[in-house]
């Protein structure tokens, strides 16, 4: 067993060494991936989530609407989501990651548009969103849904992303904004420079019409006649004083996102940790369709300004820097901070994660080491944690009858803890592992995690 140890020791040394070199590995500077964004929450009985369709009377049409609506009774942060021209990129996967972060999550269907009673226009567009948001504001859908009326956040995409600009800059209650390459629509305007170039857009846009009550030619008089209200650069630099997310396709609408980015700029609005204006730009296109886990991802990021339980920032440990005996798990060593015991020796010690990745997670650290990762581990000390981990692994398959386990053992990025720690994480047979951020568990669960673990651990 210790030969084992020692060898699988030899390899993190070699693996840390090529890492420390590795331009590849040197650039690694992703903020973690949130866990809403790939883990479903524990269901609440009592209350779980659900989803509301309904309609919402405008102006005398009915527009079809869509609530999804978080676990719990406690009043919920909620997101109205604007879809673009037509609206063929539903962007579902982003409503469902937002309600997993326990938000409730709203669609709707403009005025003429997949199957929505009226008119299609982007004046009725504009009116349609407007309404929404005073929809979520009412008192009574407040209460039935259990909707915060102070942490309303309007998003969209392509025309969505105008439409919620517009909705934001008609209603100061409404919190913040998220515009994902959103589309100027007053800027088509500048195109239609003669009768040919008016025609050419006309065509361009005639088969997104199709599950619209618009014709072509109606919207693009629109557009030539109310392209100042169509203005998006302009609405964006009359909410910048309110937290605004501005997310581009580099293949796409980046080049117009940038455009609003210093429009939002040049009327004050700063970047940056206590800025209002947060940007980010992906390489894919106008449908993010190869980077949605990226997109669900920043605005999960974001939206935890507004609370910031659903994504902790990660943590930025560099490799380099003097050992903190104030750190966590040195207060543990020392008996100033609680932990859930499956090992102890003169040397090593091996606790329950409090947030675990999996039931039966474990850390193992080194008791006698200041290393704060394995650049500044002394191999002998290393070999002896490594020997304790792989002692806990066969306790973890003994007690829960896994099939298999994983270590994880990080270094700077990825690393939470400033003292060399051995993650040992059970494996489930067809369950996938996401490396995300993890709630903390029921001390009482912890405790009787332990107690098997300990009970299985062999000398």
């Amino acid at each position: 067993m210790h030969r084992t140890a020692a060898a699988f020791t030899a390899l993190l040394l070699a693996f840390a060494s090529s890492a420390w070199t590795s331009p590849a590995f040197a650039e690694l500077k992703a903020p973690p991936t949130p866990r809403a964004v790939v883990a479903d929450p524990a269901r609440d009985k009592d209350h779980p989530a659900d989803m509301a369709a309904f309609q919402v009377d405008i102006a005398g049409s009915k527009v079809n609407a869509i609530l999804y609506t978080a676990s719990g009774t406690q009043p919920h942060p909620t997101m109205l989501f604007l879809h673009g021209f037509p609206g063929n990129e539903t962007n579902i996967d982003l409503l469902q990651a937002v309600r997993r972060a326990g938000w409730n999550a709203m669609r709707i269907n403009y005025r003429g548009s997949w199957g929505s009673q009226g008119q299609f226009s982007f004046a009725n567009a504009r009116a349609d969103g407007e309404a929404a948001v005073a929809w979520l504001l009412d008192p009574a859908n407040v209460a039935k849904y259990h909707i915060d009326p102070k942490r309303i956040v309007v998003a969209g995409h392509s025309m969505g992303g105008f439409m919620a600009a517009d909705a934001v800059a008609a209603e100061p209650r409404v919190a913040g904004a998220v515009l994902i390459d959103a589309w100027d629509i007053g800027s088509r305007s500048e195109r239609i420079t003669s009768p040919e170039a008016r025609k050419a857009v006309i065509e361009a846009m005639r088969p997104d019409t199709a599950p619209l009550a618009a014709t072509p030619e109606a919207l693009v008089g629109e557009i030539e006649r109310d392209a100042a209200k169509l203005d998006l650069e302009n609405l964006t630099a009359r909410i910048s004083d309110r937290p605004v997310l501005l997310i581009g396709a580099e293949f796409a609408g980046a080049p117009g996102t940038r455009k609003l980015a210093a429009a939002a700029k040049a009327a004050g609005a700063q970047t940056g940790e206590k800025g209002t204006l947060t940007e980010a730009y992906y390489p894919t296109d106008h449908s993010f369709s190869d980077s949605r886990i990226a997109l669900e991802s920043e605005v999960i990021r974001w939206l935890a300004r507004f609370d910031p339980t659903i994504a902790p920032a990660g943590s930025r440990i560099p490799l380099k820097a003097a050992y903190d005996p104030n750190n966590p798990f040195a207060r543990i060593i020392r008996g100033e901070l609680p932990a859930w015991k499956v090992y102890e020796d003169a040397d090593v010690l091996a606790f329950m994660d409090r947030a675990p990745l999996e039931a039966g997670h474990v850390l193992v650290i080194s008791k006698t080491s200041k290393a704060r990762n394995l650049l500044d581990m002394d191999p002998k000390e290393l070999a002896k944690v490594m020997a304790v981990a792989q002692k806990v692994g066969q306790a973890e398959v003994d007690a829960l009858g896994l099939e298999g386990f994983m270590l994880i053992q990080n270094n700077g990025v990825g690393q939470s803890v400033p003292h060399l720690h051995v993650h040992v994480i059970p494996r489930i047979a067809g369950k996938p592992v996401y490396l995300a951020e993890n709630a903390p568990a029921d001390p009482k669960d912890l405790e009787a995690m332990a107690a098997k673990i300990r009970a299985a651990m062999k000398p």
